[in-house]
């Protein structure tokens, strides 16, 4: 389980820096405004690179703690609705799509 945990938590920190990257570029660069990820994924998108973070940061917290076989896999779960919920919730709102100025 212990592969399943690393190669979730890598994937997730892959996606939480392309992310990053994609959102920095296409603000940076005209004519790359397609390709942000908070209009192509949204809100559904940042949950689940989020939840992949956290189940992944979950499961090898509590294999590597000791815990007993079957409550890594909670604690596993539990990370990933952690951060899932706390990405939903706490992340932009209402974000105009690249390349629109909107008068505040």
């Amino acid at each position: 389980m212990t592969i399943l945990y690393a190669t979730a938590l890598s994937v997730g920190l892959i996606g939480v820096v392309g992310w990053i990257v994609l959102s920095t570029v296409s603000t940076a660069v005209e004519g790359w405004a397609s390709a942000d990820p908070e209009t192509r994924f949204g809100k559904t998108g940042r949950t689940v690179v989020a939840a992949l973070v956290g189940f992944g940061m979950g499961g090898l917290s509590a294999t590597f703690a000791g815990w007993p076989d079957p409550t890594p896999v909670a604690g596993a779960v539990a990370g990933a609705v952690g951060l899932g919920i706390a990405s939903h919730l706490l992340g932009p709102t209402n974000r105009p799509p690249a390349g629109i100025d909107v008068e505040p």
